[in-house]
């Protein structure tokens, strides 16, 4: 319960700011007298700034602080200091600082640090408002809120009647003192809350079933991976075994054709040495043929032929040189010719540059004319040399100087006549702006002295004395004295005693029945719980039944679609989880024939792809074997188009024609011989040696000296062994190339089988999409079906939730009432409440019988002793009518010299038009001429810089073609141009000379070549007796060898052999598709089962933790949300119920102070009505201020007087007062008189009074009344609650000052 003891106030408004004035207060009463405008509504102002640190209305800017001005400093320090108090041994102490600081032209205020000091039991601390905001700790400690301290305890002058303000800020102040606000964030946070659980839970619940799906497929993916390992195993197990099949038959193929080769290779080594003799013997019989037989040793031979190559490796070595040479000759040139290409490009590039230097000095030409014709420069019409294109140069150089300097001096012109206008017209503003002033001031005079007029008519007015009024204050006089009479005698006869004492029997014997009713409400809040309960179970099982019909009305159809027309909410969960579960169980199998088939498809374009490869590679080789076959055979024969099958025909041909060859080259020496004796008997007998007869013809023997040279001729044996060499050569490419073809053969006669099987294959995978595809159909429509229901999950659970949770209310319900009736028959506690209510009611209308009766005794006995004091103001009153006739008077003086004042200002302002209405014109003229000087100079200034900009253009034109013309003398492009042509002529020079040397060179290396040429017979015949030696002894061993290898019969062998191998290949062949096969299945299987392992790790591998989390997050929300709508409804309920019972308290004290307070017949009461009303699901109210007469509420706003307003303002700030500060018994008035007729103020300090004795009582109980009216003082009879009294006035320095005076100087 606190109490404010002290307040100490320095540098705000009228107090000085270097002396402190202090104030105690006092319990239950401190008043504060003292004249308008001494400063006591200040102290007020400084309570309210210390406790809620809110500065006074329309206070900004420093009008809360004493002016610098006044003291005549340019800084004023302001303190308020408080000090309070809380039971039992506390004490606090707030200061708050202010700064006021003026400039030249602003001013600036500024909070300084404050600091809260507290005294606990001894325990001193001191606070900084850096450390702690004051404005919320300090009415913390008072124990009362800072809306009741603002509007209520200490509310401003200037908004004292914010009761009769309009509705909506009538609802901001009623809403900040029941602190709405914070009740309704608080209601609004928890339904905040439980909107954000809601959301909360529908994410949960998605989760959660997100989750369970999962949990499904983790349940499912571990069945399938045991599946996919059982089945991994299985096919293992039989690659395995296949593996080893396949092993041991590779195994048996490689040996089998391993032995069969090498009796192949015996069989054809045979074949190969058959043949090798063959060739052999052909070739000695062809070296015998042609060679002459010497006698001498091998050595000497050797010997012979080495001397023959020393001699051809030195022609040859010269020749070899002569070829480099005649290759450096061939470099030497082409570089030549590179350069010339070089030196080409480069002529053409300066040719180029010339002929763009020509066009250019063309261009400057007739630039320079264009120019001089666009610019009026002479002399520029005929031929241009570089003397005249110096001088066009500089002369529009020149001239663009010339039109720079006119422009510049242009603008100075017309900016110097611009000046002289605007001076001009500076000159008349300031004389228009001096008059203006001159106006404006006399205008502000006229104002200043109409306001003191309005004051000084104020003042007279306020004097409402004149001499009628003195005579009837003389009656009144009279009158007063024969009143005071009557009421004394009618006080004596009224015997309000016995009446009283009446009315205290009958509130005796209520308060026995209210205490019985107390003790009856005693057992039956025992019950209060379960009552409670039973109502809220009531309430939430017909909720609950309504939501069901609505769910049920909502989604009977669709369930009923998906299970049956006679579905029940009791079976509903167990008869959906049936259907969902078959539905599931359907998609699940759907799936697993689905994924068995694709399986199924996997091994087959398994076995596809390998079968495919194999063809692949099958393909490859017999391209390569194909290529390879007929590459041979067309070299054989380029005339004709090779086939495969040709190759053993084609051998045979060549065969046959070595043998022929052979034959010719045998045949040869033969000839010779016999053409050389047709020669020797030519030439010695002149005939033919066939036929022997004689050439008479000259022809004839020519002819045959020409056939016999021919055949004489060594070329022609040449010819037939290249022919034989080239024939040897084709048939070996050929038999290289027949195991190619056997090969060829074979794959192909595989081919048909491969092909077949790949087709088989290829329908098997056809086959196996289409039914994956009708699968896939069969899938999603179960899919779909499944989903459907898993959408009604959420619905049908909601549906069987609501059911049970009506059941369950049901037996609680029961339950509850069971329990109330075995307990007894109890009132409940509304309609207790209710008959104490009543019989409060009735105790109320007692008391305030007993009110009236002590107000009605009370009002006897203060009519006598107001008319005793009315007696005493009347005397007064005509002793303050002399006075103030007196000030009438010189009111009316002061308002006459005033009006005097008014005239002479008002000439001033004639004056000062006449001289504006000159001025205007002479204004407007002299903008004119400016506008007008302005256009011309801009049109000039425009003109001449066009005419430069053209020039400055031109100039850069010409600038630019020039510039490119002496870049290229600059460069030396004349120069450069001459020297590439001189290079060129070089470079021909150059290249003749180098042809020279190579055609000698070539004549000389022809003639080295012949050379060597000749020296081959001698060397050829050296060559083939050695030949034939060699060939001899390599005929004797050949033949031993076949001797050899025909004795080991190997034929037989190698087929027999061969038959094994392929017998074992095919078996290798089947068990390699078999391994295949199960390999292809294996790495399938393996790989499903990785991405299902990868699946379980990425997605399930937590997912029944998940679910089971998931879960039960789910049902905590669900508590929770309950939880809060439970506190949310609580809440709010507990919030009307105190802002009813708190109205209903307001309500009754105001009633009752106006009842006791008002003096009227037309308000019987007052009262503050709140209306109720729903916005965004919760409860807000607007209030009025009503007035109640004849039982008929109005409202006041609008409808009372000023007085009446401020009378019910005083009225609920009062009762306020008394509901919201029990914890700080504090209310201040201020200027409560304001607007009040006498029998009002005599009414409200009779109340006031009252009050006080009351509450006198209560140890924190405190009244601040503040007025000018000590006559309303002397009605509150302040002598009885208080010794001493405050009075504020000015003093010589028109500071504020606080004295203290005896009560007694009042009465």
């Amino acid at each position: 319960m606190s109490k404010i003891d002290k307040l100490s106030i320095s540098g705000i408004r009228s107090f000085d700011p270097h002396t402190r004035q202090t104030i105690q207060f006092y319990t239950p009463l401190t008043l504060i007298v003292g004249y308008n405008g001494s400063g006591k509504t200040t102290i007020i102002e400084c309570l309210k700034y210390a406790t809620t640190g809110e500065l006074p209305p329309n206070s900004k800017g420093g009008a809360f602080i004493n002016d610098p001005k006044l003291c005549g400093e340019r800084e004023v320090l302001a303190q308020v200091k408080l000090k309070f108090s809380l039971p039992p041994n506390t004490k606090h102490v707030v200061t708050r600082n202010l700064q006021l600081t003026v400039k030249k032209s602003t001013r600036s205020q500024k909070t300084l640090e404050g600091t809260l000091w507290t005294d606990h039991e001894g325990e001193k601390k001191s606070i900084s408002s850096k450390r702690v905001n004051l404005d919320t700790d300090v009415p913390r400690a008072l124990g009362v809120a800072p809306a009741i301290l603002d509007a209520v305890i200490f509310c401003h002058q200037d908004e004292s009647l914010w009761p009769m303000s309009e509705p909506a800020s009538l609802k901001k102040r009623f809403d900040e003192i029941f602190e709405a606000m914070k009740y309704t964030k608080a209601i609004d946070n928890l339904k905040a809350l439980k909107k954000r659980q809601g959301e909360e839970l529908a994410k949960l619940k998605i989760r959660e079933a997100h989750e369970k799906i999962n949990k499904e497929k983790a349940d499912e993916h571990k069945k399938q991976k045991r599946i996919l390992e059982n089945e991994i195993e299985s096919l293992g197990e039989q690659f395995e075994e296949a593996d080893k099949k396949r092993a041991e038959a590779d195994q048996k193929r490689t040996d089998m054709q391993q032995q069969a080769m090498d009796f192949l290779n015996i069989v054809n080594e045979l074949s190969s040495n058959k043949r090798e003799l063959g060739y052999l013997e052909d070739k000695l019989d062809d070296t015998k043929s042609r060679m002459d037989e010497m006698n001498e040793s091998d050595d000497w031979l050797q010997e012979t032929l080495e001397q023959y190559e020393d001699r051809v490796v030195r022609f040859k070595e010269e020749h070899s040189e002569n070829i480099k040479q005649y290759g450096q000759y061939q470099r030497e040139i082409s570089n030549s010719r590179d350069q010339m290409g070089e030196k080409q490009s480069e002529l053409g590039m300066h040719l180029s540059n010339k002929e763009k230097y020509e066009r250019q000095l063309v261009s400057r030409a007739e630039y320079i004319r264009r120019a001089a014709q666009q610019h009026s420069i002479r002399g520029f019409d005929g031929d241009l040399d570089d003397r005249k294109v110096q001088e066009f140069q500089e002369r529009i150089h020149k001239l663009l100087a010339d039109k720079r300097r006119e422009l510049e001096n242009l603008r100075s012109e017309n900016a110097e006549v611009l000046d002289k206008q605007r001076d001009t017209i500076a000159d008349l503003d300031s004389q228009k702006a001096r008059h203006s002033q001159s106006r404006g001031f006399a205008k502000q005079r006229i104002g200043q002295i109409e306001k003191e007029i309005e004051t000084l008519q104020r003042r007279l007015s306020s004097v409402e004395v004149d001499e009628g009024r003195r005579a009837v204050l003389d009656s009144s006089f009279k009158d007063v004295e024969e009143r005071l009479g009557k009421a004394t005698q009618e006080l004596q006869g009224a015997g309000f005693d016995a009446r009283l004492q009446q009315e205290k029997e009958q509130l005796y014997r209520l308060d026995g029945e209210e205490k019985s009713l107390g003790q009856e409400l005693v057992e039956s809040t025992r019950l209060l719980k379960d009552r409670a309960q039973l109502d809220l179970r009531k309430t939430e099982l017909a909720e609950t039944k309504r939501k069901l019909g609505t769910l049920t009305g909502t989604w009977d159809d669709k369930i009923s679609t998906m299970i049956s027309s006679s579905w029940k909410p009791s079976t509903l969960e167990r008869e959906f989880q049936k259907l969902l579960q078959s539905k599931t169980q359907a998609h699940a199998d759907s799936v697993r024939k689905r994924d068995d088939t694709i399986q199924e498809l996997k091994q087959v374009q398994y076995t596809l792809s390998i079968a495919r490869e194999k063809a692949k590679k099958r393909d490859e080789e017999m391209g390569r074997c194909k290529s390879a076959v007929l590459g041979a055979l067309k070299a054989a024969d380029p005339t004709s188009e090779p086939s495969i099958d040709n190759l053993p025909t084609e051998i045979e041909r060549l065969e046959e024609e070595i043998l022929q060859l052979k034959k010719d080259v045998t045949l040869f020496e033969h000839l010779k011989e016999f053409y050389v004796d047709c020669q020797n008997v030519l030439d010695k007998r002149n005939r033919c040696k066939l036929c022997d007869r004689s050439f008479t013809d000259a022809g004839e023997k020519s002819r045959l000296v020409r056939k016999i040279k021919e055949a004489l001729q060594d070329t022609k044996k040449e010819e037939l062994l290249t022919d034989l060499a080239e024939a040897e050569e084709l048939v070996g490419n050929l038999r290289a190339v027949r195991p190619q073809s056997q090969l060829y053969g074979r794959l192909m006669s595989e081919k048909e089988e491969t092909d077949r099987e790949i087709g088989v294959a290829k329908e098997r995978e056809e086959s196996l999409v289409q039914r994956i595809e009708e699968l896939d159909e069969v899938v999603r429509g179960r899919q779909d079906e499944k989903q459907d229901l898993e959408e009604m999950s959420k619905t049908v659970h909601n549906i069987s939730q609501t059911y049970n949770d009506i059941e369950k209310a049901e037996a609680q319900v029961e339950r509850i009432t069971s329990e109330q009736q075995s307990s007894g028959v109890v009132r409940s506690v509304e309609e207790i409440n209710e008959l104490k209510n009543k019989c409060a009611e009735q105790k109320e209308a007692v008391n305030l019988s007993i009110s009236r009766l002590s107000s009605d005794k009370e009002r006897a006995q203060n009519l006598v002793n107001s008319l005793k004091l009315e007696r005493s103001q009347l005397s007064n009153d005509i002793r303050e009518a002399d006075r103030q006739l007196e000030k009438k008077k010189d009111l009316q003086n002061q308002i006459q010299t005033q009006r005097d004042a008014i005239s002479k200002q008002k000439d001033v302002i004639r004056e000062a038009d006449k001289e504006l209405d000159y001025i205007g014109p002479e204004i407007s003229k002299a903008k004119a001429i400016l506008e007008d000087t302005q256009k011309k100079g801009s049109a000039k200034e425009n003109r001449v810089t066009d005419e430069r900009d053209r020039l400055a253009e031109s100039v850069k034109e010409f600038k630019s073609v020039d510039n490119d013309i002496r870049d290229y003398l600059d460069r030396g492009g004349p120069s450069l141009l001459a020297a590439t042509e001189r290079a060129i002529e070089s470079l021909n020079r150059d290249i003749k000379r180098i042809e020279k040397d190579q055609n000698d060179l070539t004549a000389r290396t022809n003639k080295i070549k012949e050379e060597i040429d000749n020296s081959e017979g001698r060397k050829r015949n050296i060559v083939d007796n050695l030949t034939y030696r060699k060939t001899l002894r390599e005929i004797e061993k050949f033949r031993r060898t076949i001797d050899e290898l025909e004795s080991r019969n190997a034929n037989e062998d190698y087929k027999r052999l061969d038959k094994e191998a392929k017998d074992w290949d095919r078996r290798y062949q089947v068990l390699d598709g078999r391994c295949s096969s199960l390999l292809g299945g294996l790495a399938s299987k393996d790989e499903e089962l990785k991405k299902s392992i990868a699946t379980w790790n990425d997605h399930y591998q937590d997912a029944a933790k998940l679910y089971r989390e998931a879960h039960i997050k789910v049902e905590t929300t669900k508590a929770a949300i309950d939880d809060l709508g439970k506190y949310s409804t609580a809440l709010s309920n507990a919030i009307m119920r105190y802002h009813a019972l708190k109205m209903e308290e307001v309500n009754r004290i105001a009633g009752e102070l106006w009842q006791s307070t008002y003096q009227g017949t037309d308000i019987d009461t007052i009262l503050i009505k709140s209306d109720s009303e729903a916005t965004s699901g919760r409860s807000s109210y607007n209030y009025r201020v009503c007035m109640v007469k004849q039982d008929v509420e109005m409202d006041m706003r609008g409808r009372c007087s000023a007085g009446q307003k401020v009378l019910a303002s005083i009225i609920i700030r009062l009762a306020l007062a008394e509901s919201f500060g029990i914890g700080c018994g504090l209310i201040s008035l201020d200027e409560p008189t304001t607007n009040l007729d006498r029998d009002n103020i005599r009414s409200l300090a009779e109340s006031l009074h009252a009050i006080i004795e009351a509450r006198r009582a209560q140890a924190n109980f405190q009244l601040i009344v503040i007025t000018h009216d000590e006559e309303f003082l002397r009605h509150m009879r302040c002598s009885d609650f208080c010794d001493y009294f405050y009075r504020v006035q000015r003093d010589d320095k028109q500071n504020s000052v606080i004295g203290v005076e005896s009560v007694a100087n009042i009465f």
